[in-house]
């Protein structure tokens, strides 16, 4: 199994508990849409898989690897909340973000200039992006460094690429257009996506599954089963 194995992970902020016995399998291509209220530990299940966390308990295996070891091969990239604004007031170009993601993947070492600028333009074309190569990140649309973010997280050629809501703060055709970029990526590279969204009824339709926290796992299934538990009014993490 080369998927994602969430084992058992609980975690507080203090005494404040943000997860209880989280246990789920990301399988291998899959598209994940996590949803639920806030405050209801979403992200910091995110950083956990992503690494950025240390759960207090539990363990997560990736591609059948301990996290540590999938991180140091470059198998995970991890893409935070509004990461691309944070960039923004940065004199750096487009192409110059996207190579900021060569630096902790596996083209890292022993690459020549040559070929990670070939890595770069063929990142941006793969996120319809190769027009925007020389403009500085803060002049982009929110969309725009969106799309430029996920460039720069495919760089290292990722099994696993994980999104803090990557619509948050961005208008509806922007965000239809990174659905549909995640939706391609996944189904064209096969890579395994899972995605924080309050977006309900939009990231449903191009997430493969869902799975909804409210501190624990309270709904996990494929869309069309949220989909319809959903239009019955029920409430997935009450």
């Amino acid at each position: 199994m080369n998927g994602v194995k969430v084992n058992h992970i609980s975690f507080s902020y203090g005494s404040n508990p943000v997860l209880e016995d989280i246990t789920m399998t990301v399988e291998d291509g899959e598209f994940l849409a996590v949803f639920g209220p806030n405050g209801a530990g979403k992200s910091t299940l995110l950083k956990i898989i992503a690494g950025v966390l240390l759960p207090d308990k539990g363990k997560i295996e990736v591609c059948e690897r301990e996290l540590l070891k999938a991180r140091r091969n470059g198998m995970i990239s991890y893409v935070p909340q509004n990461y691309g604004k944070n960039t923004s007031d940065f004199p750096i170009t487009v192409a110059e973000v996207v190579a900021l993601g060569l630096v902790s993947g596996k083209y890292s070492y022993g690459y020549r200039k040559k070929v990670s600028q070939h890595i770069i333009e063929h990142m941006l074309e793969l996120v319809q992006a190769a027009d925007l190569r020389d403009r500085r990140i803060g002049e982009l649309s929110g969309g725009q460094q969106q799309r430029v973010m996920v460039a720069m997280a495919l760089a290292k050629n990722p099994k696993l690429l994980l999104l803090d809501e990557p619509t948050s703060g961005i208008d509806y055709a922007a965000s239809h257009r990174i659905y549909e970029l995640l939706g391609t990526l996944n189904k064209n590279l096969g890579i395994t996506v899972i995605m924080i969204s309050h977006d309900i009824k939009n990231a449903a339709v191009w997430a493969t599954s869902v799975a909804c926290i409210n501190r624990g796992l309270c709904f996990r299934g494929n869309s069309e089963e949220f989909r319809i538990t959903h239009e019955q009014g029920r409430h997935l993490w009450y």
